[in-house]
């Protein structure tokens, strides 16, 4: 056997045997400690608490991937407001809302931050799409919030790109400020509804990239959108809404777009006999690709 895949392995057994795994929810009157508990979703695809990027020492609540090495990040709820010591708590405060506290503080670090009418028995869930909803726990379980509408750095299948008007919902992917700090970074990804709606790749207010126009059956600035793609796009371009999905056709299938430090936007595919991410495509190949 390969002596790096048996290290691997080891390591992996050390880190989730030390772990606490709560189910997949947060009902109301409970809650999860920075103390190794973490919630996992009910396939084992994501995994949900508490963090130190990199080389830092300060501790966020996170989501990732729960069977794949290599801690992979793909939502922060915290990204600009670390929590310097392990005294974080996530729970469901007294109005409904999914909220992180640090000892001695009677405000929230980060809270999901919603008006919630009538009942406030509320229960977070991190589900196996990788999107953390805060939902009413009666009969109707309806949705009052998800982490789907407020993206970090990381677009998943089933999560989408561009603007909800209705709502005033605007998805848009940005980058960290470095591997060590999750904060919000100076690249971002977004949808430009004006007009004839394209995807731009921006460093600040500056574009870098754009996707071009909508063909009918993919952005005629991404040649490997082919026929022969193993995504399912969906562009909607109405009165309401302008956004883009790009969901894997095969549930065997995992891939991640991101928004990294460098101002690079890639298309990721996980190759499990490799036991690696493959890069599927990236963006810009070049800085004249504006």
């Amino acid at each position: 056997m390969n002596p790096a895949k048996s290290l691997l392995r080891i390591l992996l057994f050390s880190l989730f045997s030390h772990c606490c795994v709560c189910a997949d929810t947060i009902p109301q009157d409970h809650f999860i400690k920075d103390n190794d508990e973490i919630l996992v979703s009910s396939g084992k695809t994501f995994a949900l608490g508490f963090f130190s990027p990199g080389s830092s020492r300060n501790r966020y609540v996170g989501i990732w991937y729960y069977q794949i090495p290599g801690n992979i990040i793909v939502w922060v709820a915290n990204r600009d407001n670390p929590i310097e010591d392990n005294s974080g708590i996530l729970s469901i405060d007294s109005r409904g809302n999914l909220a992180l506290f640090q000892r001695n503080q009677t405000l929230p670090v980060w809270s999901t931050n919603i008006s919630i009418a009538g009942t406030r028995n509320s229960v977070a869930q991190i589900l196996d799409s990788g999107n953390l909803i805060l939902h009413q726990s009666d009969a109707r379980k309806a949705i009052l919030w998800q982490s789907f509408d407020y993206p970090t750095n990381t677009w998943l299948s089933f999560q989408s790109l561009g603007v909800n008007v209705r709502t005033g919902v605007d998805r848009v992917y940005t980058s960290w400020k470095s591997p060590d700090d999750p904060g919000v970074g100076k690249y971002s990804f977004r949808m430009n509804p004006s007009g004839f709606p394209q995807m731009l790749l921006y460093q600040g207010s500056t574009p870098l990239w754009r996707s071009g126009t909508w063909t009918g059956k993919r952005w005629n600035g991404i040649p490997e959108m082919t026929k022969n793609f193993i995504f399912n796009d969906n562009f909607v371009n109405a009165d309401d809404e302008v956004s883009f999905s790009s969901d894997v056709r095969n549930a065997s299938i995992i891939s991640r777009a991101v928004v990294n430090e460098t101002g690079v936007f890639q298309r990721l595919v996980w190759n499990n006999e490799a036991q690696r991410w493959i890069d599927f495509y990236s963006t810009p190949k070049e800085r004249c690709d504006f």
